[in-house]
């Protein structure tokens, strides 16, 4: 079994069940193509030539709530599933890759560590990417998704000479064109929902009012997305996903069986 193979045993284990191999030259050639304001993945060392970016489909869900049942500490946190996600991550990459350096990113990242993950799944045939409603559009699980991380390794070129030098050709649009004009008509009305102060805070579940229905129209754009629907979020992964409401994980502890 090769080293990615193990890799991503270990992740699927935890709930993380989407990761894919790229080549860190297709992700810089694209920050300089498009001018994008985010760092070259090099510029965190030259002998990074190879990253994996790692994901989840709505399997996540019931291994992290199952590890906070079990984890007073990780309830306790202010951050359960970003810290769920790290350690899963960090611990099955360092069990792998222990012998090369490594460079970890997480989708929570800001300021010069920013990584465009869903451009990266775009490059590496992950997923579809529409550029209006700046949903990842997976071939299977559809709007269903997230990205969690990127992990640049050192010294591993020879385990992936089957990358081709390029990025391969991107993934056919999966949507009708009536659904990516119901995505943007989505995207418009939460937006219309949503005072502009508290956008940000909206979008990553940091708003404090946690009884605000807006999230819902957020959900609104994943839903007008019909591929993936049987692979749709559960309602309370969907409502913790844009809120981060910590009665939704006291709820969904209690319905374990």
């Amino acid at each position: 079994m090769s080293r990615l193979a193990q890799l991503e045993r270990l992740l699927k284990a935890q709930g993380l069940d989407l990761l894919h191999a790229f080549r860190v030259r297709w992700y810089d050639d694209l920050v300089e193509k498009e001018n994008l304001p985010v760092r070259r993945l090099s510029s965190f060392g030259e002998g990074y030539k190879v990253g994996i970016l790692i994901g989840n489909s709505k399997s996540l869900w019931t291994s992290f709530v199952r590890a906070l049942k079990e984890d007073a500490e990780l309830r306790a946190n202010k951050d359960p599933l970003d810290t769920y996600t790290q350690s899963r991550v960090k611990d099955a990459v360092e069990e792998v890759y222990h012998d090369r350096k490594q460079e970890l990113f997480w989708s929570c990242d800001y300021g010069d560590r920013l990584v465009a993950m869903q451009r990266i799944a775009e490059l590496c045939k992950a997923a579809y990417l529409d550029h209006t409603s700046h949903l990842s559009v997976h071939p299977s699980y559809g709007s269903w998704i997230a990205w969690r991380a990127v992990v640049l390794l050192e010294g591993v070129e020879s385990e992936f000479d089957d990358l081709p030098a390029a990025p391969p050709p991107p993934l056919p649009c999966p949507v009708s064109m009536e659904e990516l004009a119901a995505a943007k008509e989505a995207i418009d009305s939460a937006l219309s929902m949503s005072d502009q102060t508290k956008l940000r805070e909206e979008l990553h579940g940091e708003s404090k009012d946690e009884t605000s229905a807006s999230w819902r129209h957020w959900l609104r754009v994943r839903e007008t997305v019909k591929l993936g629907q049987e692979f749709r979020y559960s309602d309370d992964q969907a409502e913790y996903h844009y809120t981060k409401n910590r009665l939704v994980l006291e709820r969904a502890i209690g319905g374990l069986d």
